[in-house]
């Protein structure tokens, strides 16, 4: 049974969304939500190096929770929300992070190494209720399996649609926009489409029901 991911009609499902992303905040306003958006402050670059030292996971739910902490403050006695998305790509032995590109050539370079592969993309989400209330957290994972494309291919599709705001340099989004067969990604194994966006509903609506605040 799919579960009803609508909220409810009360005031303590407006939310703070600690993140500057526009495809978090369009999952949970699509969603029915009432959302403020208000962008954390932080370096996420400084927690990289628990990739390797901690795993994927905790990385993800350490970068959610610097964001909640820093925005919480602002908004005494609101339901405080942040997530975060790791991406991770097994080479051999060892596992690589998928990070956002500043430039074309960094984006391509980094795509052709995804190229008829597989990764992960790990989803993390901490919820807090005011700056010194209860918190949660939780991890969502999907698979997304690329096709074989070439560098040619990767040189379009950068140029066309500038993912350099994405860790993967690639938006599952984008293929939307593309013909059939034309989508660098061949194939993802997800909870809910949220997933892929960052923002995996039915997590979220697990951890409202954790804080005793229903989502529908």
């Amino acid at each position: 049974m799919e579960p009803d991911l609508t909220p409810a009609d009360d005031s303590r499902s407006r939310i703070v969304l600690a993140s500057g992303s526009r495809y978090r905040a369009r999952v949970l306003t699509d969603a029915g939500y009432d959302v403020e958006i208000d962008p954390p402050r932080v370096d996420e670059r400084i927690l990289d190096p628990l990739f390797h030292s901690e795993g994927p996971q905790h990385l993800a739910t350490e970068l959610a929770r610097l964001k909640v902490l820093d925005v919480a403050p602002r908004h005494p006695g609101a339901t405080v929300l942040a997530g975060d998305q790791v991406g991770v790509l097994t080479a051999g032995d060892r596992r690589v992070l998928l990070s956002k590109t500043p430039d074309a050539r960094s984006a391509v370079r980094q795509l052709m190494a995804m190229s008829g592969t597989v990764h992960r993309l790990v989803n993390a989400i901490v919820v807090m209720r005011g700056p010194a209330g209860p918190s949660v957290s939780g991890v969502d994972e999907a698979t997304v399996t690329m096709r074989p494309f070439s560098e040619a291919e990767a040189l379009r599709y950068v140029e066309r649609f500038e993912p350099f705001d994405t860790a993967g340099s690639y938006r599952l989004e984008d293929a939307e926009s593309m013909e059939p067969g034309e989508s660098l990604v061949a194939s993802v194994e997800v909870e809910h489409p949220s997933g892929v966006l960052g923002m995996p509903l039915p997590l979220f609506g697990r951890l409202l029901a954790e804080l005793g605040q229903p989502s529908s």
